[in-house]
């Protein structure tokens, strides 16, 4: 009788770990991310936004203009320039070089060393396809339209010298315009929702953030007060987006692959 029970015991212990395991892999298994490839456009080669431009508030209405000529703020500007300018073949330098190009795969190696986890293609998907699709809302509803009403001219063609680039950058560079930066509105935009996908790293997350508006002053592309802007307007993107089903269900499960890579 007892022996009964015990090959009993056995063979409903070996069912429920066999349900365990299954139902285990169930849950885990979320869907992937669409292909980039193939959600870019086939004219501009540009990946599209989450929201539309409706969405989006009038940022030349709702931010101030960039600080004059004989304004405390624009000496504060140039005097910022002209002290970073000692900075040329430091390693910050360097570092303002090497992470200019706006790329998810550069980006993901950037904030990558102060996350829980690094930031690829095979293990966090749903992080990289964020960190590869926010820069379509900054760029075309965050900072586009307040470059294009302000024109103002990039520091190192105000004082007419060089940047940590290549002459190609610069002379690119040159037919547009420096307010505010999309660099640095893109690296806090970033920071933001790293943050809320991986919280416990918030706090070198948003340094690196900051860290990286601050490199286009280094280099030469922008003014402090153009980086300054740039932050403030990736929150208004990062909040806006909030309200996309899109983009949250791409943070939800970006936030579901960090918690199952914490366990």
């Amino acid at each position: 009788m007892i022996l009964s029970w015990l090959k009993f015991l056995k063979k409903i212990s070996l069912t429920v770990v066999m349900v365990l395991l299954f139902s285990g892999c169930t849950v885990n298994k979320t869907k992937l991310p669409p292909d980039l490839d193939s959600l870019k456009s086939s004219e501009t080669g540009r990946l599209p936004e989450f929201d539309s431009k409706d969405g989006y508030p009038d940022f030349v209405a709702l931010v101030q203009s960039y600080p004059q000529e004989k304004s405390y703020v624009f000496a504060n500007d140039k005097m910022i320039f002209k002290e970073t300018r000692k900075l040329k073949d430091t390693q910050i330098w360097n570092d303002a070089a090497r992470f200019a190009e706006i790329n998810p795969e550069i980006l993901s190696a950037y904030f990558s060393p102060v996350m829980s986890k690094p930031i690829t293609k095979e293990n966090t998907p749903w992080t990289y396809y964020l960190v590869a699709r926010l820069i379509a809302d900054v760029a075309s509803f965050g900072t586009r339209g307040l470059k294009n009403y302000y024109k103002r001219v990039r520091p190192y063609v105000y004082f007419n010298t060089e940047t940590c680039s290549t002459k190609n950058d610069e002379e690119d560079h040159r037919q547009t315009y420096s307010y505010p930066s999309t660099h640095s509105t893109y690296g806090q935009a970033l920071a933001l929702v790293l943050s809320e996908i991986d919280p416990a790293s918030q706090a070198g997350i948003i340094k690196k953030g900051a860290d990286y508006g601050f490199f286009r002053v280094v280099c030469g592309f922008h003014w402090n007060s153009d980086v300054e802007l740039g932050r403030i307007v990736a929150s208004y993107v990062v909040a806006r987006l909030h309200s996309n089903a899109e983009f949250s269900e791409a943070l939800k499960y970006a936030k579901e692959e960090y918690r199952s890579l914490q366990k």
